[in-house]
């Protein structure tokens, strides 16, 4: 990427394209080739933390304490890790003290910025000339200088707005969802760095007796998150499908007729509600129900097809159990007890294709498909609910998918 002096000290976050040195035999290397070497590596990095990252604290960083003294504030740090605007990592390797000249109000935004610091001063040979200087510093330490506003800064808003589209519409689909927020975020990249590349650590304030305080309204610290983290958060989400957004359910007091006639009218609104719901559950339950056989028909198709050259037996089974399936489709309705009797009758068969699987697939992927058997069986034969049914069956069906077929198997007998 284009440099200025250093590999380090732009606060420009556009982007450019990396440049790297190339190497043969004879080449003279020259300060500049070296920095060109470091600057190809550190510009990488910075580049995807600032885009996949983010700017904010990684881990630690937090204000211990802030002391008035004589020449301004003492403004202690605990150890830890930040990203800069710019994806640079700024490192407090240790419980440091940073002073910072005395604010001219009561408040004060901190905020830690990166910078290098020169060290290692060596003597430099004598170039006839070439040289200015007879010393230079022989490392450079990437450190970081505590700064502060007076005002509360705009940029520590770190919550972008999300348009979310309307879920109850009729052209809604999960695939418009996706492509919006995905364009949203995309849009979103492109701001990375156009804030600044001061990491915001915290506020406080002046107290009546002299002490330095946290705000307790000052806009909260960025944060990067990272990956595990926000996976956790989505998989809490989805699985919770009673309140996910954690609300507060609060039941209305019901407002009771005093009248006949309008307790008659309301009591007829709640039959047509009851009615209306009972309708909704049965076709969601024979959709769920009808949905499963199709996928039981399709992925035991495709495995009949797959274990036809090593076991005819097995290919004959799994095409038998797709004939059955096809039957109960046509057989099912919307009661429940139809569905778990064609589940029980399923569990022979199930059970008889995996023994003449054994020769042909893997240990391993057999071991799966014949403990999502025994799953089924279990929730058959414990009676649960429909869902868990539902969702035992639908483990059979990917444990099937999932089996690997060994190559190179002698034909068995029955082909």
């Amino acid at each position: 990427m284009a440099r200025e002096e250093t590999y380090s000290d732009s606060d420009t976050p556009d982007l450019t394209q990396f440049q790297k040195n190339r190497f043969f035999k004879g080449k003279l290397m020259t300060p500049r080739d070296m920095e060109a070497e470091q600057a190809y590596h550190a510009e990488r990095l910075h580049t995807i933390n600032r885009f996949l990252n983010g700017k904010g604290i990684v881990h630690g960083i937090d204000v211990q304490s802030v002391t008035e003294t004589s020449d301004g504030l003492d403004v202690t740090l605990t150890p830890g890790l930040a990203l800069d605007g710019n994806g640079r990592p700024i490192v407090v390797e240790q419980v440091t003290t940073k002073s910072v000249p005395m604010p001219a109000d009561d408040s004060v935004y901190l905020f830690l910025e990166f910078t290098e610091a020169a060290m290692e001063t060596i003597p430099v040979p004598d170039t006839e000339g070439a040289v200015a200087d007879d010393t230079a510093s022989n490392r450079a330490v990437e450190s970081f200088t505590l700064t502060y506003h007076e005002t509360e800064p705009d940029e520590v808003a770190t919550t972008p707005d999300v348009e979310i589209p309307n879920l109850q519409s009729d052209d809604f689909t999960p695939e418009t969802l996706r492509q919006l927020l995905s364009e949203q975020y995309e849009q979103k990249q492109w701001t990375r760095g156009t804030t600044g590349p001061a990491v915001f650590i915290g506020a406080f304030e002046r107290t009546p007796d002299g002490s330095w305080v946290p705000i307790d309204d000052a806009p909260a610290r960025p944060v990067v998150l990272d990956s595990e983290f926000l996976f956790s958060v989505l998989v809490d989400h989805v699985a919770d499908t009673d309140n996910p957004h954690r609300t507060p359910v609060t039941k209305e007091p019901m407002d009771v007729p005093e009248d006949v006639d309008e307790i008659m009218n309301a009591l007829e609104g709640l039959q047509a509600q009851v009615e209306t719901l009972q309708d909704d559950r049965r076709s969601l339950t024979r959709y769920v129900m009808r949905k499963t056989i199709k996928d039981r028909i399709r992925f035991f198709e495709e495995l009949a097809d797959r274990v036809q050259e090593q076991s005819g037996q097995a290919s004959q089974l799994a095409r038998g159990i797709v004939d059955r399936s096809r039957e109960d489709l046509q057989a099912v309705r919307v009661r429940e007890e139809d569905y778990e009797d064609q589940l029980d009758a399923l569990i022979d068969p199930l059970v008889e294709l995996g023994d003449h699987l054994e020769p042909v697939t893997t240990e391993e992927s057999l071991e799966n498909y014949l403990r999502a058997v025994s799953n089924m069986q279990a929730a058959v034969e414990e009676r649960r609910s429909l869902l868990d049914q539902v969702d035992a069956h639908d483990e059979v069906c990917e444990a099937a998918d999932s089996l690997e077929v060994l190559l190179n198997v002698v034909p068995m007998d029955g082909n």
